[in-house]
């Protein structure tokens, strides 16, 4: 067992990935355009996919990204390069095809054993992404992407940095399983709206 080492944490999951309207087929192309999507983002903002760890969700994919690589990436960079992937994929597919993510940013101690990764703040991430104020904005207001950022990454990463547009992000309360407290939801792609965001329950 090694020591614990500090991750910047990414997960992103399909939306509605099992929709009953979809089909095994139509699972297999969303994996392959998930895939896709999320490594050209990547190696588009600077961090190579290989340097980092990555697990398969099913519906989604967790990136562990190494320390070394400045967190406000995440905010500043990857968002607007997944957002036009997206895009691209989802002009090109019918609607049970199209991608559209739920996503989480997080950072902290990660511990390696034999079988993966674990961490408290790898688990704090997973419920943000699954808490139901990010559901909700990507289903009341649209977009291509909907991304919750935790109390400690807005406030170290994304309000000091102009690029990542803060005042785009809004707060919300999350209640999920043991997790309860604030984080910050933003809304990406050409129908996502700001205005509509206002409505999720702020904290």
């Amino acid at each position: 067992m090694a020591d614990p080492v500090h991750h910047t944490i990414f997960i992103v999951e399909v939306d509605g990935f099992a929709a009953v309207d979809r089909t095994n087929m139509h699972r297999l192309t969303l994996r392959a355009g998930l895939y896709q999507v999320v490594q050209q983002a990547l190696v588009a903002s600077g961090v190579s996919w290989g340097d980092c760890y990555h697990a398969d969700l099913g519906d989604g994919v967790l990136v562990l990204v190494p320390a070394e690589y400045p967190k406000a990436v995440f905010s500043e960079l990857v968002p607007a390069a997944l957002t036009a992937l997206l895009a691209g994929h989802n002009r090109m597919h019918r609607l049970p095809e199209r991608i559209f993510l739920r996503a989480a940013l997080h950072a902290g101690e990660v511990s390696y054993d034999a079988h993966g990764r674990t961490g408290a703040a790898m688990v704090h991430a997973f419920r943000l992404l699954h808490s139901g104020v990010l559901g909700d904005a990507l289903a009341d207001a649209g977009g291509d992407l909907a991304m919750i950022a935790s109390a400690w990454f807005y406030d170290e990463i994304i309000r000091h940095s102009p690029v990542s547009r803060p005042e785009q992000y809004r707060p919300v309360f999350v209640q999920e399983k043991e997790t309860s407290g604030q984080a910050w939801v933003r809304l990406f792609g050409p129908e996502a709206s700001t205005g509509r965001a206002d409505g999720l329950a702020l904290g």
